[in-house]
């Protein structure tokens, strides 16, 4: 059913906002969760910053995240999100099943590699659950992850990194 977990985390956090940039689930959005603050906009254009900054939530409050993320902007999703894990307490997050298995990848295994270094830098990367193709609309073509990134719990060398050096 579209909008089926929209619906149930709006009854449960009722001052949630959704990004969204198709028009016709906007419009669905605004129709079917008329309380629901729908932010009509590409989420790579999104400023989390500026949207947490604008919540004037008392200081050193944190967000979390909830995300089904279309699977061809999922890193660079992740590091907007790194960009702003000082606000952010968890984001849990969908994403193709190899791309998830790459970023909660442990060391000296055949996955790990530079996701995993990065993402498990900032936070404590989890799978929670794989997730068969039949429950998405259009069914893709490949599993997916629920995946679970805790910003509270960091690596301990995060401090000692320069993330603009980091990218680069």
């Amino acid at each position: 059913m579209a909008g089926a977990l929209t619906r149930v985390l709006t009854g449960r956090y009722p001052q949630m906002t959704a990004v969204e940039i198709d028009q016709r689930a906007v419009a669905f959005l605004n129709d079917k969760l008329p309380k629901l603050k729908v932010i009509h906009q590409d989420v790579l254009q999104f400023s989390y910053d500026s949207h947490i900054k604008s919540l004037n939530l008392p200081e050193n409050s944190t967000v979390s995240i909830v995300a089904n993320l279309p699977y061809g902007i999922v890193s660079q999703v992740l590091f907007a999100l790194a960009d702003t894990h000082t606000s952010i307490d968890v984001a849990v997050v969908t994403m193709q099943w190899e791309v998830g298995d790459r970023i909660c990848a442990r060391p000296n295994t055949k996955t790990y590699g530079i996701p995993s270094v990065i993402f498990q830098l900032y936070a404590d990367c989890r799978i929670a659950f794989k997730i068969p193709p039949t429950v998405f609309y259009p069914v893709p073509k490949v599993d997916s992850a629920l995946l679970r990134i805790d910003f509270t719990k960091p690596h301990k060398d995060l401090k000692t990194v320069y993330p603009e050096q980091l990218r680069k």
